[in-house]
């Protein structure tokens, strides 16, 4: 992303991740520090349901395209950010019925031809259960096919810092506060 900034040409190859075709969205949040406490606050977020290339050819697009999506978005802005890569893959068609039931935490939903809901969002926005479906129809109306998808989501802990997977489904704090009692 510092390169795009800079107006450096992207790096769009990698021995480990070219050999992967996988959806990506990439998300870009900026740490904000407010009462002694730090939150993440996402800035943008884009990305592919069904690979274009490979992994890193299409998370390098997708980064360089986000970075002059995001208004005012600096060098120095980017110091403080972290990013998060959503993995997809296994996109299956599914009906808007079937939607109550997906694995939270872990599967999305893809409604052609841009309408897309990321499993942290789900969880974020509380659209779980019977209100996704609802959810979807307030966004896109009845759709003709509807997809879902599974999801692999890593991010970093601090900016160009360690970068863990992020095991939504494993939270006992979110299957607390949602009042969730299952998980994978």
């Amino acid at each position: 992303m510092q390169r795009k900034i800079k107006g450096l040409p992207l790096k769009t190859s990698d021995e480990v991740l070219s050999r992967y075709r996988l959806g990506v969205f990439v998300t870009v949040e900026f740490l904000v520090r407010s009462n002694g406490w730090e939150r993440r606050e996402v800035r943008g977020s884009l990305g592919v349901v069904q690979p274009v290339k490979d992994l890193a050819h299409d998370s390098a697009k997708i980064a360089g395209k986000l970075v002059l999506q995001i208004p005012r978005f600096s060098e120095m802005e980017l110091r403080r950010a972290v990013i998060e890569a959503t993995l997809v893959d296994g996109l299956r068609e599914a009906s808007l019925e079937s939607l109550t039931s997906l694995r939270w935490g872990i599967e999305g939903v893809y409604v052609p031809p841009n309408f897309v809901v990321l499993p942290q969002t789900m969880l974020e926005r509380r659209i779980l259960g019977d209100a996704l479906p609802r959810y979807v129809m307030s966004n896109v109306g009845v759709p003709e096919k509807i997809y879902v998808f599974s999801t692999q989501i890593f991010y970093e802990l601090r900016p160009e810092g360690q970068v863990i997977e992020r095991e939504l489904w494993r939270s006992r704090l979110i299957q607390q506060t949602l009042g969730l009692n299952r998980g994978a």
